[in-house]
């Protein structure tokens, strides 16, 4: 028994590092203004070591309602994150054979979306001994946008891959990432609407100190 307690344990913390800024809450409809965009609420579930299933919610929730839900042992929430882009969908489950396919479930007393898989952790990154950078790839069909005139934050690779930044920890004490010698991040200003479709599965790399989260590649 105590074997599976701490196993169980272990399985929650894994998730709370790993999980808590790897999807945005973007809310479906893209035509909600962007400061209502960026209020969503996430469950994870925790199928396993190296599986574990993004569920956002799919009828509206308070905070109070969100705060008061008392989750079963492999279950935890997402910590509060600020999304970036101006407009964003889901646009299937990551399981789903077609396009607005959503696996849906109710889960401790609410609705609920299936919308991203982390399917592999830990992914190598160049240059990055230190640790600066954690990578892991995320199963989701996710689409963003960001209106002509925004500032956008890209994450340059040593091999020019670029990544946007979609999302940043909400309760942040410091601002700028820390990344590698040989890595960038660059500001750019869009001179015409971006949107972007991002690929599957995602790499999300975070940043440590900071707990920004840059996905891609894309195309820019």
């Amino acid at each position: 028994m105590k074997k599976e307690v701490l196993l169980l344990l272990t399985l929650s913390m894994l998730a709370l590092a790993l999980i808590a800024c790897e999807n945005e809450t973007e809310i479906l409809d893209e035509n909600v203004k962007p400061e209502v965009e960026r209020v969503g609420f996430e469950l994870v579930e925790i199928a396993s070591f190296s599986n574990f299933l993004v569920w956002i919610n799919e009828e509206p929730l308070t905070q109070a309602q969100f705060d008061s839900i008392d989750l079963s042992f492999n279950w935890t929430k997402n910590q509060p994150r600020e999304g970036e882009p101006d407009g964003g969908r889901f646009l299937r489950s990551p399981d789903a054979a077609a396009e607005g396919v959503f696996t849906s479930a109710e889960h401790f007393g609410f609705r609920w979306l299936f919308n991203a898989q982390i399917v592999e952790q830990n992914v190598p990154l160049p240059d990055n001994e230190e640790g600066l950078l954690t990578g892991r790839n995320i199963a989701k069909y996710h689409e963003v946008k960001f209106h002509a005139g925004r500032t956008i934050y890209v994450l340059v690779s040593p091999e020019g891959e670029e990544y946007i930044r979609i999302s940043r920890d909400a309760y942040r004490t410091i601002e700028t990432a820390e990344i590698p010698a040989s890595w960038r991040i660059e500001e750019r200003v869009l001179e015409k609407e971006l949107n972007i479709e991002l690929p599957n599965p995602t790499l999300n790399i975070r940043s440590e100190n900071n707990q920004d989260s840059f996905q891609g590649p894309v195309d820019l």
